[in-house]
């Protein structure tokens, strides 16, 4: 007979155990990643930016980006911990990274067990594409779609971000919430300080989302429903607007910068083809472990709600991400390339996601172990490539080795 007791004893074993892996994941996070954004919030391009940007905001009020929720968030770390930017930068950041480690481990923990679940969650932030191509041109990141990058302090912020929004798409699709205002009003929330964080995710999940219900056939269904519109509809179309009257039509950042005007262009491969070549093997590299997933596991691929939307993001982003640019002091500066970054970041989540909660089925003769296999072995390259990306980016100079 199961009594009120041991449900109650359960239930708080099992919130000790989800607290001892967030820990885990909060330290593993700050040991691994707090050299090397402390290095980079001194000295990073970006982050030297970026910063200038938060002390104008904090000095002037004077806000030039369209995206400035990282600078609200080093202001009021630095405020309340009278510390400076550059401690405060690595602050934030760092809380970024554990949230993700976080979001990683809730997703894979449904599948597996903690310390795997642990494991695969940290693997997930060090993974970079396999950079073959490091031997004939001395790059670790032009060319390639990133994956996991340190450079931008936006980028950072904005993957738990996106993920999270990525989840409530995911669910209003499922299951939905109609009557439930405060869901929407959360979802709408996460929309808006995912957008204001970047805009990039948002650009890719919007149409993403489109062709999952086309995909799913809920099309019909959901836009008849008025809870999709005011939870994400709207206001992902209400901050991108706002953001690209800022950025394309009044020039915000271009004044602000003192800079010549700025457009968004159709410049098929420009900007990649700047920095490498390779493009073509690159862009196989990039995306082997998700393609892996894909070609191997078609039919069970395609029954999987995640891992379609996942890839539709990819694809969104790529698209993005290859064929579009800025004109002007903008064009190389790669402005669409975080979006094919957030979108291989679900592909890779979501296709290890789906392999895991699948192993048994996925397993069960000689040639599924081995085609399964070959899958990890895979992804390890990927992780083992990261650790090599991270080791580089720690150890030498800015840009060096990208």
């Amino acid at each position: 007979m199961i009594t009120k007791s041991w449900i109650r004893t359960s239930t708080t074993s099992s919130r000790l155990t989800e607290l001892a892996a967030y820990l885990t994941l909060l330290v593993i996070s700050v040991v691994i990643f707090e050299p090397l954004i402390n290095k980079l919030s001194t000295i990073g391009g970006d982050y030297v930016a970026h910063l200038k940007w938060a002390s104008e905001i904090e000095e002037y009020g004077k806000l030039i980006l369209p995206h400035p929720l990282y600078h609200i968030l080093v202001i009021f770390a630095k405020n309340l911990l009278t510390i400076d930017y550059v401690a405060a930068s690595t602050l934030v950041i760092l809380l970024a990274i554990s949230l993700l480690a976080i979001l990683n481990y809730r997703i894979l923990a449904t599948s597996v067990s903690m310390p795997t679940a642990i494991l695969f969650s940290v693997c997930l932030l060090l993974v970079t594409p396999l950079q073959a191509f490091f031997v004939a041109d001395n790059h670790l990141y032009f060319g390639y779609i990133g994956i996991t990058v340190y450079h931008s302090p936006t980028m950072l912020l904005l993957k738990p971000l996106s993920l999270i929004v990525f989840c409530y798409a995911l669910k209003a699709a499922d299951r939905p919430a109609e009557g439930q205002r405060l869901h929407a009003m959360a979802f709408a929330f996460a929309v808006f300080i995912c957008g204001i964080s970047k805009p990039n995710f948002l650009l890719i999940i919007l149409p993403a989302f489109v062709l999952f219900l086309l995909i799913t056939q809920q099309l019909a269904s959901t836009m008849q429903r008025p809870y999709i519109y005011g939870a994400f509809f709207l206001p992902t179309l209400l901050v991108l607007s706002l953001q690209f009257f800022h950025t394309y039509f009044f020039q915000g950042l271009s004044v602000g910068t003192g800079h010549e005007e700025s457009h968004v262009l159709f410049l098929p491969f420009e900007t990649f083809s700047h920095y490498s070549g390779f493009l073509i093997g690159k862009l196989f590299l990039s995306i082997a472990f998700p393609l892996l997933v894909l070609l191997f596991y078609p039919k069970a691929s395609a029954k999987n709600k995640a891992l379609i939307l996942a890839f539709l993001c990819l694809l969104m982003g790529m698209i993005l991400t290859y064929f579009f640019a800025e004109s002007g002091y903008r064009m190389y500066a790669g402005n669409f390339w975080w979006s094919g970054q957030i979108g291989l970041y679900l592909a890779f989540l979501f296709s290890l996601t789906f392999l895991l909660g699948n192993m048994k089925s996925l397993t069960t003769t000689l040639l599924d172990k081995i085609k399964f296999g070959l899958c990890i072995a895979v992804f390890f390259a990927h992780t083992t490539c990261g650790i090599f990306y991270y080791r580089q980016e720690l150890l030498f100079g800015y840009m060096q080795y990208w």
